[in-house]
């Protein structure tokens, strides 16, 4: 989840495991940027709405329109939210977490929808009704959505090692729209900056992988790092369709072993992370 510090300021990490250490890749939007932490206690989070009360009042004497807030009736004595001419967001503090959201160009009226349609998710919890997961929380939402780009990072318990990341994201007009085959090499090339060098397995490196019953591309590399160490990664993308008549987004799925995050165990050899890969692929599926 997101660090307490990353709520009140820049944090070069701001997504970390339980433990403390970094996850890499994950990004939690839905019609805005979300930050979602259970490391604040009750007063920490009142303090940090109180802060944001306050900014919003010392705004109004800022010489230009921009720099102005107001804030929003809510009846949530939990949370507050605000606006500016040319943003919207709100902090609220629920059963142990604390959300902030913040949102460009998108109307009051909506900010204030999703504030009201959020609750806290417990961890393996699937809803039954539709809507938005994200770490800890549930957004429900019965209708289409101007934006998700989420994308969180697991860890296995038994294998310190290795590291699992899926992405969803929604496809938009005036995004890129690269085929499954050009984003699984653009993300080895250049996205993610996994190593010093990429060796794709195979003759033939490309194989189709569906995700989600959707035909993707999967590839399998060695990953030779800055120092020189070697380890390996798992790679499926499946592309978007803009024009489908159901929610049809780009679907990014990394598993990578890290021998250095061991934790004194052994590592994964390149066929069991290439199994493990396979069988998360095989799993994925829209609920």
């Amino acid at each position: 989840m997101s660090s307490a510090k990353s709520l009140t300021g820049p944090d070069d990490e701001p997504i970390r495991f339980p433990d403390n250490l970094n996850s890499p890749l994950s990004i939690f939007a839905f019609d805005g940027a979300f930050k979602i932490s259970r490391s604040l206690s009750p007063g920490a989070a009142d303090a940090l709405m109180q802060h944001a009360k306050d900014a919003v009042v010392r705004s109004a004497g800022k010489p230009y329109e921009y720099q102005r807030f107001k804030l929003l009736s809510v009846e949530d004595a939990n949370s507050v939210a605000w606006k500016s001419p040319d943003k919207s967001g709100f902090y609220t503090f629920k059963d142990g977490t604390t959300v902030s959201f913040i949102a460009d160009l998108i109307p009051e009226q909506k900010t204030l929808e999703i504030l009201g349609s959020l609750r806290v998710r417990g961890d393996g919890e699937v809803p039954s009704m539709p809507g938005v997961c994200l770490p800890g929380l549930f957004i429900e939402r019965d209708g289409p959505d101007a934006l998700r780009n989420v994308g969180v990072t697991f860890r296995l318990r038994e294998h310190p090692d290795v590291l699992i990341f899926f992405h969803d994201l929604k496809v938009l007009k005036d995004q890129p729209r690269l085929t499954s085959r050009q984003k699984n090499e653009f993300v080895w090339t250049s996205e993610f900056g996994v190593g010093k060098t990429v060796k794709l397995h195979g003759v033939f490196p490309w194989r189709t992988v569906k995700l989600d019953g959707r035909e993707g591309v999967g590839s399998f590399a060695t990953i030779t790092r800055r120092d020189n160490s070697t380890d390996y990664g798992y790679l499926v993308t499946a592309q978007g369709d803009l024009d489908a008549a159901a929610d049809t987004p780009d679907l990014l799925l990394y598993v990578e072993r890290n021998a250095s995050a061991s934790q004194g165990k052994s590592p994964v050899t390149a066929d069991e992370l290439e199994k493990i890969g396979e069988e998360i692929a095989a799993s994925i599926k829209r609920r």
